[in-house]
């Protein structure tokens, strides 16, 4: 193992337990307010609210996950047809700096937009700001993973032409 992969390593652990928490939780309300209404015949309005933020949580959260192990929908097919390692480099780098690009937007915005909302939410009546949260926090994170994935790149690391995700 690497000199600082452990901590990775536990990182990684805690963000899966967190994903596998959220998970559990949202089919736990999910499965009371379907009891509730089906049974009971009585809804319950926080469940819908509370499944809907932890979906957005999971959601964002799995993107970073799926942008970590390079499972994004992409062009795949296209970079599997260029034979020049130069050039798929190339493409590899520029691919990154694009997607860096707008994730530092969605950052940067995502941040502004986050903090400056005032309103709560109707049925829990938490702020909107902790759920708008995730976007420039796993936005963040995955800034990290494509700057790893440059420097990767930039010291001359193995392409993988799956990092190009594949539609095929």
């Amino acid at each position: 193992m690497k000199p600082g992969a452990r901590p990775m390593v536990a990182v990684e652990k805690i963000y899966n337990s967190v994903l596998i928490l959220l998970t559990t939780s949202m089919f736990i309300v999910v499965s009371y307010n379907v009891f509730m209404r089906f049974v009971i015949n009585q809804s319950v309005g926080w469940a819908d609210e509370l499944s809907r933020f932890i979906f957005i949580w999971i959601s964002f959260l799995g993107a970073v996950l799926a942008y970590r192990s390079d499972e994004h929908v992409g062009l795949g097919f296209l970079v599997a047809k260029i034979r020049s390692q130069k050039l798929l480099r190339a493409v590899m780098v520029l691919q990154q700096l694009l997607v860096l690009l707008v994730l530092v937007f969605l950052a940067w915005y995502g941040y502004k937009a986050s903090t400056t909302v005032m309103n709560v939410s109707p049925a829990l009546a938490i702020p909107m700001s902790w759920v708008y949260l995730i976007v420039p926090f796993c936005a963040f994170l995955m800034c990290l993973i494509g700057i790893g994935k440059l420097v990767r790149l930039f010291r001359g690391g193995e392409l993988n032409r799956q990092s190009l995700s594949s539609v095929e």
